[in-house]
């Protein structure tokens, strides 16, 4: 007979933002379903959209909120045979509520930290009646960990930081690559390249950093970004406003293949993130995918953006909103980088083959304590 340490948990994954190209959010439920899906000890089911490669990414979040609705039905045909049922955010809180009300199943959340703080009255109202008592919490960083405690969820709360995948380092990328990237054909290959990715929205801090920062560093610093948003505009006119407009690339959402050739080439990665009210970051995964193809990372010490970064081992993190401090830091990384190796510590850290295991094992103990 199996113990119940052998026995296999099987697990529906409900997810409405899926996606390994996608946003943050999309990424992090492909990347878990997948690492789950490798493990023995669990038999995985998944129910999600399947319109996410036909939409860009504003209309797969709207098209999502559809979903979170007309997918119960299914959910609930597919749940009553489950052992447990993951849900991959708050906003699928009606969908787990019903399933743990009517098949008395456990359910297990991912939380983002926007998902919880999101400043809507209704969507407050909405996570009081539906969210509260989960039998299983999962935030992926230590800031989002200490906001759901606040709110005196019910559930147990179980950190679970994401993992991340060793996809994009490739030692046989050169700087000339750079210049097969169309907006980059022309670029200048012995300048200082600074780069950021991922979506263009306000708490990530590009206008910020253009306007504060870019124009004292070196005349021969450039800033390119890759990714698309609502802050577009703001940031082309706060590039032309500074003076540094030469200085600043958008290249809009790029490949996986011209992303990967960024990651090999740029000399520093920064994500200077602001603080908002009624926003966060949850994690960081963009520079641990910097950090495993060798960069020097800067990050502003904010959020969960902590819970990826650990200074001296896989990056540097400097105060928010401090200009100064961000400029000397980029400086000192352009002359003299301080992280040799961040590539050994992210990927022994943060390898999803750790996580999917820590992950079956809170499952597990869940799926036990329900049928006490």
């Amino acid at each position: 007979m199996p113990t119940d340490n052998q026995k296999t948990i099987s697990v529906l994954f409900i997810t409405r933002a899926y996606g390994q190209t996608a946003g943050g959010m999309e990424r992090l439920s492909y990347e878990l379903i997948e690492a789950a899906k490798g493990n023995k000890h669990l038999t995985v089911s998944v129910i999600a959209p399947w319109w996410k490669p036909l939409a860009s990414l504003p209309m797969q979040r709207l098209l999502s909120a559809v979903f979170a609705v007309t997918v119960v039905p299914y959910a609930l045909f597919v749940a009553r045979t489950k052992d447990v049922v993951h849900i991959g955010d708050p906003v699928l809180s009606l969908v787990g509520w019903l399933i743990q009300k009517i098949w008395r199943k456990p359910i297990a959340v991912t939380v983002h930290g926007l998902d919880i703080v999101y400043d809507s009255g209704l969507y407050k109202y909405y996570l009081t009646k539906f969210f509260q008592n989960f039998a299983l919490y999962l935030p992926i960083s230590s800031h989002v960990t200490k906001i759901l405690a606040a709110r005196g969820v019910t559930g147990n709360i179980f950190l679970l930081r994401p993992g991340v995948h060793d996809r994009y380092s490739d030692s046989t990328i050169r700087r000339e690559d750079l210049q097969s990237i169309s907006a980059l054909k022309n670029i200048n290959l012995s300048s200082k390249i600074i780069f950021t990715a991922g979506r263009l929205i306000k708490r990530k801090g590009h206008a910020w950093f253009i306007q504060h920062v870019l124009p004292a560093l070196p005349a021969d610093v450039i800033y390119i970004i890759a990714g698309d948003g609502p802050e577009k505009i703001l940031i082309e006119k706060t590039a032309r406003e500074s003076g540094v407009s030469s200085r600043v690339v958008l290249l809009g959402r790029v490949s996986d293949h011209d992303l990967k050739i960024l990651y090999n080439t740029i000399d520093v990665f920064v994500q200077p993130n602001i603080t908002l009210t009624g926003d966060v970051e949850g994690f960081g995964l963009v520079l641990l995918e910097a950090a495993l193809c060798g960069r020097s990372v800067i990050a502003a010490s904010t959020e969960g953006v902590r819970d990826a970064i650990e200074p001296g081992k896989n990056g540097v993190l400097v105060e928010i909103a401090n200009p100064d401090a961000w400029q000397r830091a980029i400086q000192q990384e352009l002359q003299h980088p301080s992280i040799r190796d961040g590539r050994t510590y992210t990927k022994d850290t943060f390898s999803w083959n750790t996580v999917a295991a820590k992950f079956t094992n809170a499952l597990r103990s869940t799926v036990s304590e329900s049928r006490k």
